[in-house]
């Protein structure tokens, strides 16, 4: 088995590698959900790959797929990598949800197509075992209160009103003031930054307009009255015609998508395989004009160590390869030559987190 995860993990930095010389920046994948964890990981990561040399890349491609998780590490993770790079663009084969969008709004250019979506970003909070919409208690409230006013309220109903917690309600408020602020910090900073005059007048953007977008956007995405579901996908097409974000067509780069699509299945097929929830993995990219500034000690030879072989041997990693290829059918999983991906017919994956 070791020996089928060392060939499987060389694949997939060989596909990392194919995204990185095509986007010309570091990459990053993250997969899974936003937990508390993900600052120190990605932190060490990103450490981890630039201490090898001095001239370091300040561009970074993020490939993100999650159903959410805390906005609070996002906040921090987002911290992190822009210590480390003055450009962050993200890339969106299938999902980014709830903090998901939050994390993905971070970024000065976001690649989505017609399959790919946002979702809203409205909290949710884990009451009685359940997670429920923060929102949807203050909506309530707001409904109730008004109703009180008004001198209007049924029994039932003064009933829910006792039973509403005042501190709750606060929190959900808190939380909801939360994401809206990071998306008026991060939007005009970033994704806004060369939006210098609007598309229809040609007028010139101020400052004060591009803060005005920035809160627009965010309370669209909080508006769970337009939604309906937390769970609810936004596509490109909504994300542009109808909250005004202006997102880069995928469709429209072939060999970006062509590879964009590989490595996301490949991902995909190894985490339902091997049976993880999270997946953090990042590369450099090796710019072929830059001369190496620091001697990077060589990388072990996949056919060499398992079939005991000369290094750089072609014809022992074919070897190697066709053993390894024997084991996953055996085991139910096959190894597609064309585009290496790992398929588990049995498995089915897990609910959002």
């Amino acid at each position: 088995m070791a020996e089928i995860r060392n060939f499987v993990e060389r694949m997939l930095e060989w596909q990392l590698d194919q995204l990185a010389s095509t986007r010309t920046t570091d990459v990053m994948v993250i997969y899974g959900p936003m937990h508390d964890y993900l600052p120190e990981l990605v932190k060490a990561e990103i450490e981890g790959m630039r201490k090898e040399v001095e001239n370091n890349n300040k561009t970074l491609t993020i490939l993100l797929d999650t159903g959410g998780g805390s906005v609070d590490s996002v906040e921090r993770t987002v911290r992190v990598i822009r210590h480390h790079y003055d450009v962050v663009d993200f890339v969106i084969p299938d999902k980014a949800m709830s903090a998901g969008t939050v994390f993905a709004l971070s970024a000065d250019n976001i690649y989505m197509d017609y399959h790919s979506q946002l979702g809203p970003i409205d909290p949710q909070f884990l009451i009685d075992g359940k997670w429920v919409p923060g929102l949807g208690y203050l909506e309530k409230f707001e409904e109730l209160n008004k109703k009180s006013t008004e001198e209007t309220l049924t029994p039932l109903e003064y009933v829910l009103v006792q039973k509403l917690d005042l501190a709750d309600l606060a929190q959900y408020e808190q939380a909801r003031e939360h994401s809206v602020e990071l998306l008026e910090k991060w939007l005009p900073a970033f994704k806004f930054k060369n939006w210098n005059e609007t598309q229809s007048t040609k007028k010139k953007v101020t400052p004060e307009m591009k803060q005005k977008r920035a809160k627009e956007i965010a309370m669209g995405l909080n508006d769970t009255t337009r939604w309906h579901l937390h769970s609810r996908g936004i596509s490109m097409d909504t994300l542009q015609n109808e909250l005004g974000l202006i997102i880069n067509d995928m469709s429209e780069e072939e060999k970006l998508n062509s590879i964009v699509k590989q490595l996301h299945r490949f991902v995909v097929d190894f985490m339902r395989t091997s049976e993880i929830p999270f997946c953090l993995r990042t590369i450099r990219y090796k710019n072929p004009r830059m001369p190496r500034t620091k001697i990077e000690k060589p990388r072990k030879n996949l056919a060499s160590d398992s079939a005991g072989k000369s290094k750089g041997s072609k014809i022992e990693f074919k070897k190697v390869a066709d053993k390894i290829e024997k084991k996953l059918e055996r085991m139910g999983i096959q190894l597609e030559r064309t585009g290496p991906r790992i398929q588990a017919p049995a498995h089915t994956r897990s609910g959002n987190y």
